[in-house]
């Protein structure tokens, strides 16, 4: 039976690891586990973020403050212009992005000069593209595709289904990004899709075109393609987030106009330019951040693209997902092997200490950008549970099995330890070392023919009650009873090295209760019963050695007929316990004294017969001293 709950238990814990690892495969990760995948992974992200000062890329803010000070908004093309002009001129930025859309013309001289600074200086237009099916699609302005050299690399694109773009006047520019995010089913922003498609053509991310401009002589063409076709396998790229956003150096665009703010804050850097005032509804939430404004996000992959191009995060050599898979499958036959050798309970704090374990693992991967679902060894562990508690419903069920098996025939208390130690199925015959009592009334005939009835009733289970009560109480295993009297062995089911010195307390015990009896029965004046014990160890078969009619647990061998025929012996002589050679050598023949040498019947040699000289008599000390007469027993 436990066999089969071990072939059970490693099936299902089987069909866990391979659902895991499909998981772990699936198309479309991580979004395959939804909400799990977020809910593991985000804390993560949050630990791992660095407070490190961000001293590459630099935060232009159009804030309220800046709007106070400059002119409501929006402002016109002139004031935008002389922004990025001071930041391309007299501040030395190394690229600008700017955050913003101008889907319609407005003073032409201000448009003039964005047009000629994206065509002439390090200045990156933005086009916001559209990854929701609408109807009709979205379609406003004039959209720039035009990433050949980042499509060659093979980074796959995102598909958009339309776009929110400049107008024709600033159709021209050499560099222009797109800004449109498409966030998780719980609205956070987690991925940003590098590259997006639009009918065949693509647009790079805002970040990915500053760095890709033709100003910047292609950097971005190795930091793409050394991303790897598992990060972007949907066309979508997991932002690192490595930083706080406190680490980002944050200057109010008020200060870039009058020139207040300090010039090396943005010599020589990454510059993003976009907004925090809330009229501009330009907002993000990031598992980071509950809400920050959407330049942040901008900002938060281009630190993760420069840190993949500086070489600060290089990826794994290998898939991430492996580890994960070798991890999975190491734990769940860890635990399927721990169920079958310890209580099913201890697996709870062994799975939690897994899990700890693996998120550590997992913060480790996240740290070195692996490709891998973070919720998928979770949800085995989940699953894991479940095999525990079909284990702990099976075990409850071969228990109640044991009970009704073996309650016929140990103590509870041994019942109790079989219980505990979880016995491989007690019933299965196989050889033991055990010793044996055989008990029973001499003269029982003789007794019951001069009583009535109810008087042989009363008589056979009063002295059957003598007799059982130390079976129990010394922790044997009441065989059978043999109508005036019993069969007990002690060293199975539960296996004892000290079965000798139990049945020997035992049988002194059956003679003190029967003695005791005894002297009841005289005092009411009735006849005194004698009992005749026989005590021999030896090997037999013992277990379940009965029939499809009836099952039984019992013992058989030598021991237990020379046990029978020792008890037979004992009317001979003056002593009613009598304990054979092998029973006594076990016993260390401690308190044993030699009461007699004689060939027992089917033996070829004398055995040496050894009893208790305190234990001579189960009847009342002046009966005891009387004859009794042998009768058929």
């Amino acid at each position: 039976m436990r066999n089969h709950r071990a072939v059970f238990r490693w099936a299902l814990v089987a069909f866990v690891a391979a659902a895991s690892l499909a998981l772990q495969w699936a198309p479309g990760h991580p979004a395959a586990l939804g909400g799990l995948e977020h809910l593991t992974r985000d804390p993560i992200h949050r630990m791992l973020a660095s407070g490190e000062p961000e001293t590459r890329v630099v935060v232009i803010d159009l804030d309220e403050a800046s709007i106070a000070a400059v002119g409501p908004w929006p402002w016109s093309r002139a004031r935008i212009a002389d922004l990025l002009e001071a930041l391309v001129g007299p501040y030395a930025a190394r690229a600008v992005g700017v955050d913003i859309v101008f889907p319609s013309p407005a003073d032409a001289g201000g448009d003039a000069r964005i047009a000629a600074l994206s065509d002439f200086a390090p200045v990156v237009l933005a086009q916001a593209l559209d990854f929701v099916d609408r109807s009709p699609p979205m379609a406003s302005g004039e959209p720039v595709f035009d990433a050949p050299h980042l499509e060659a690399g093979g980074l796959q694109a995102a598909r958009a289904t339309g776009y929110m773009a400049n107008h024709a006047g600033l159709a021209r520019a050499r560099c222009v990004g797109n800004i449109g995010l498409q966030p998780d089913g719980d609205g956070l922003v987690r991925r940003v899709p590098l590259l997006a498609s639009w009918h065949g053509m693509a647009a790079p991310l805002l970040p990915v075109a500053m760095l890709a401009c033709p100003l910047q002589r292609g950097t971005a063409v190795n930091a793409l393609q050394h991303l790897g076709a598992n990060e972007t396998a949907d066309g979508q790229w997991e932002v690192p987030f490595s930083r706080r956003w406190q680490a980002y150096t944050i200057i109010p665009a008020s200060t870039i106009l009058d020139g207040t703010a300090p010039a090396e804050l943005v010599r020589g850097r990454w510059v993003l330019v976009g907004s925090s005032a809330l009229g501009l509804n330009d907002r993000a939430a990031t598992p980071v951040a509950g809400s920050v404004f959407g330049v942040m996000v901008h900002a938060a992959a281009m630190t993760g693209l420069l840190d993949r191009l500086e070489g600060e995060a290089p990826p794994l050599p290998f898939d991430g997902r492996w580890i994960a898979a070798f991890w999975t499958v190491a734990t769940l036959a860890l635990g399927a092997w721990a169920l079958g050798r310890y209580k099913a309970w201890w697996l709870v704090p062994a799975m939690a200490a897994a899990v700890a374990t693996w998120l550590a693992l997992a913060a480790w991967l996240v740290l070195h950008r692996a490709t891998f679902s973070a919720s998928a060894p979770l949800l085995a562990y989940m699953l894991m549970l479940l095999v525990v508690s079909v284990e702990l419903w099976m075990t409850q069920r071969e228990q109640g099995q044991l009970l009704r098996s073996f309650a016929n025939y140990v103590a509870p208390s041994v019942l109790k330890q079989m219980l505990e130690q979880g016995l491989d199925n007690p019933m299965v015959p196989q050889h033991r070392e055990i010793t044996v009592i055989s008990a029973d009334m001499q003269d029982y005939t003789g007794l019951t023919n001069r009583s009535s009835l109810q008087e042989a009733a009363q008589l056979t289970r009063e002295f059957l009650q003598c007799l059982t009560d130390p079976v129990l109480r010394y922790g044997g295993t009441l065989d059978k009873y043999t109508g005036d009297g019993l069969v007990a062995f002690w060293g199975a089911p539960l296996p004892t090295e000290d079965h000798a010195d139990q049945a020997l307390q035992a049988a002194q015990a059956m003679l003190a209760n029967v003695r005791v009896w005894n002297e009841e029965r005289v005092r009411l004046g009735r006849q005194p019963a004698r009992v005749r014990v026989g005590v021999e160890a030896g090997s037999v078969l013992v277990g379940d050695l009965g029939t499809r009619f009836r099952r039984t647990y019992t013992a058989v061998g030598d021991c237990i007929n020379t046990a029978s025929k020792l008890q037979a012996v004992a009317k001979t002589l003056s002593c009613d316990l009598v304990v054979g050679p092998v029973a006594a050598r076990l016993a260390g023949r401690s308190g044993l004294v030699r009461v007699a040498q004689l060939q027992l019947p089917g033996h070829n040699e004398a055995s040496v017969l050894w009893s208790f000289p305190s234990l001579s008599s189960s009847l009342p000390q002046p009966v005891a001293q009387q004859p009794v007469a042998a009768g058929s027993g």
